[in-house]
């Protein structure tokens, strides 16, 4: 565990309990990054000061607390600029000072497991230090009084990090691109299924992968879990399984979750993940009901799902652990992926959403079409009535979508 100071100014624009609730989010982000926050320090202004965020009284209250608390790293819950950070590093003793998105960045790069999740937060990492590294160089070469004649060194090194970093994110785009063909090929393999899609959607710890792991668990056999624990961005990769609703199969995918502020080098970098929703049938929305804060973070993932252009998707709400509320007045369906409460609901309320209506019809289907029969009876229900010369009479029972493909073989009703 790293020792941490968690500090932050609450601007004139935020209200009390908004600033309270992004400084715990803020905690417990740091506690997801194996920090344990030794000291707190808070500050009211009006604006962030750009040479120390802090005005000067309070930094020098900062670097008593890093002495006195031996912390090894200081994290602002507010954007800091690079050169700001490093003045505030040098009065607290050299303390590392980062901001709120280097720490969501560094939780990224631990929790990384796929190749494909390595190389979009690193590719994030250089996007968010380019310009901070460049602009320090910048301001350094500027200090040191450059005339047109004589800048030249400190301009050189700008554009040599410059160049190194965007060669560097060129390579890893192209590299991404390559994995996101074979993960196009894959998605392919899957629409042959026919199947439908749905996909958990929410903020960060929220339950969208205990969720998932409830819904297998109600029908035994149908692929391993999904890891699962309570924190901030415990899983990163998207996840997909088979589930079931009695006779209806689709596939659900469990998708990253969302935080306020997400920096945008991050939703650029996870593009491909969040795929996933944009593809998707039905969004299940999942709510940390117990979570005071729990409107606002809807309006934060129902913006961030504007921004990745997934708003047009059907989306069934599901309001998670009420077994933590005393009387929880649910506005809607109330669900405890622990206690298995609201479980059946939600899974018949995906099934209903995916294949909203159900038709019956007989036909008669010629031998010569038998394949039609062999494609389609995972997602409608064939009863086999009589075996006639010139081919086999069914009852076809199912989701409209699919047992629509019978329609030109159906027996014309008399009368």
């Amino acid at each position: 565990m790293t020792n941490a100071i968690l500090a932050g100014i609450q601007l004139k624009s935020q209200s009390e309990d908004e600033f309270k609730s992004a400084i715990e989010e803020c905690r417990a982000l740091c506690e997801a990054c194996d920090m344990e926050i030794v000291g707190e320090l808070y500050q009211k202004a009006n604006s962030v000061d750009p040479k120390t965020a802090f005005r000067s009284g309070k930094v020098e209250e900062l670097a008593g607390l890093a002495k006195e608390t031996d912390a090894e790293e200081i994290v602002f819950y507010n954007p800091l600029r690079i050169q700001t950070a490093q003045r505030i590093s040098e009065i607290c003793g050299d303390t590392e000072v980062i901001d709120r998105t280097a720490l969501i960045l560094q939780i990224f790069s631990k929790r990384a497991r796929s190749r494909q999740a390595k190389l979009q937060t690193e590719m994030a990492r250089l996007q968010y230090d380019l310009p901070r590294v460049t602009n320090i160089s910048d301001e350094g070469n500027h200090q040191r009084g450059g005339s047109v004649t004589n800048r030249g060194g400190g301009e050189m090194r700008s554009e040599i990090i410059a160049r190194k970093y965007q060669a560097r994110i060129t390579a890893l785009k192209e590299e991404l691109s390559h994995i996101e063909v074979q993960r196009g090929q894959d998605e392919r393999r899957r629409s042959k299924t026919l199947l439908k899609r749905a996909a958990l959607v929410g903020y960060t710890n929220a339950g969208k992968s205990s969720l998932m792991n409830a819904l297998l668990r109600m029908n035994e056999g149908q692929g391993t879990e999904v890891y699962e624990e309570d924190m901030l961005f415990a899983t990163l990769d998207t996840s997909v399984r088979r589930c079931m609703h009695g006779a209806q199969e689709y596939l659900l995918y469990d998708t990253v979750g969302f935080v306020s502020d997400l920096p945008h080098t991050l939703v650029e970098a996870f593009h491909s993940t969040l795929d996933a929703a944009r593809d998707a049938d039905l969004l299940i929305h999942v709510i940390d009901y117990a979570d005071p804060a729990w409107q606002k973070k809807r309006e934060i993932t129902m913006d961030t799902l504007r921004e990745i252009g997934a708003d047009k998707i059907p989306v069934l709400t599901v309001f998670n652990k009420i077994d933590l509320l005393e009387d929880p007045a649910v506005p809607g369906l109330g669900i405890s992926c622990r206690t298995g409460a609201g479980l059946e609901e939600v899974s018949a309320g995906i099934a209903d959403h995916l294949y909203p209506k159900q038709i019956t019809m007989n036909c008669l289907l010629p031998y010569d079409k038998m394949a039609l029969f062999d494609a389609y009876r995972k997602f409608v229900r064939i009863e086999i009535l009589e075996q006639k010369e010139d081919g086999m009479r069914l009852k076809i029972e199912g989701p409209a979508a699919y047992a629509e493909q019978f329609r030109m073989y159906e027996e014309k009703k008399e009368g």
